[in-house]
């Protein structure tokens, strides 16, 4: 996939992730299906984490150190986002293991994202350059 299409699937991905997500806690969504929670933050890491891959490649500033930095730091944030958002939730055990199947579900998406997006095609690359030789 080129550097354009996997940016603008990653986006358009993120929007859409973000579109429903607002319209699903407007709706209690996440109340009457609470583990819809993870597999939006595991699609989340693996927008994000896809969308920032396609960005460092356009700087020409991705390598595995870049992409780490990225999802980690975007997974904190978004945490963040949440707590402030959710002030009126009580902080309880079940808050922190919340938080940390949630950071861990944005890890497992950006490392799915890292797998797909960034690993396999420079193996590829390097394939097909020996098979050249």
């Amino acid at each position: 996939m080129n550097n354009k299409k996997l940016f603008f699937i990653s986006l358009i991905l993120l929007i859409l992730l973000i579109t429903f997500d607002t319209i699903a806690k407007f709706s209690s969504f996440y109340y009457f299906y609470p583990n819809a929670d993870i597999a939006m933050h595991f699609i989340g890491g693996l927008s994000i984490t896809a969308l920032a891959i396609s960005i460092l490649k356009y700087m020409k500033l991705s390598n595995r150190i870049n992409i780490f930095i990225v999802i980690f730091c975007l997974s904190i944030f978004w945490e963040y986002v949440e707590f402030k958002i959710g002030k009126n939730v009580f902080i309880n055990a079940n808050f922190w293991i919340d938080t940390f199947f949630d950071l861990l579900m944005n890890a497992l998406g950006g490392i799915m994202a890292y797998i797909c997006f960034y690993k396999k095609p420079q193996n590829r690359l390097i394939q097909k350059e020996n098979l050249q030789k």
